[in-house]
């Protein structure tokens, strides 16, 4: 069953073998880097009571579009991150807490997808990426290189730099 990421969590709290699953959609426009998620993600779980709240834990799937940092070639892929998080009466470093008997669980999800985005996305860990004089894709065809690097107006730096 979708829905809310909101949860009413009133009769779990104080009761630690009390449980319920749970499961919702939130709209979300992430990026970090060439990884881009915009549009839904899912997510799935379960909350628990505890002594003073309840624990949430869960699973988040979204498809993201990513960009290889190499050769700029662009696929879609699914991401999904697995996440938990605890709610008390009062908020906690995060700010997160049960207000008025229901959790939120929509600011953890985001957070915890937001870490499974690849920094540095490649579209294959052997990827060669793009000629840097002509652009070529050295993944499908080699470069037949260009002539003398003398004729370039950074030729002079080469030399810098050796020992």
């Amino acid at each position: 069953m979708s829905g809310s990421l909101i949860i009413d969590v009133a009769d779990l709290i104080g009761h630690p073998e009390a449980v319920r699953e749970f499961s919702g959609d939130h709209s979300v426009s992430l990026r970090l880097g060439e990884a881009v998620i915009k549009g839904p993600m899912h997510v799935k779980g379960e909350v628990r009571g505890t002594i003073d709240g309840v624990l949430a834990r869960f699973t988040t799937t979204s498809e993201a579009h990513l960009t290889c940092v190499r050769c700029l070639t662009e696929w879609d892929a699914d991401i999904e991150a697995k996440g938990s998080q605890h709610f008390g009466r009062k908020p906690d470093e995060d700010g997160y807490a049960i207000e008025e008997g229901r959790i939120d669980i929509t600011g953890p999800a985001t957070d915890e997808m937001a870490l499974a985005l690849p920094a540095a996305p490649l579209c294959r860990p052997d990827c060669k990426g793009l000629c840097p004089i002509c652009g070529t894709d050295l993944n499908s065809e080699p470069c037949d290189g260009h002539g003398e690097e003398s004729d370039s107006p950074f030729a002079v730096l080469k030399d810098l730099f050796d020992s």
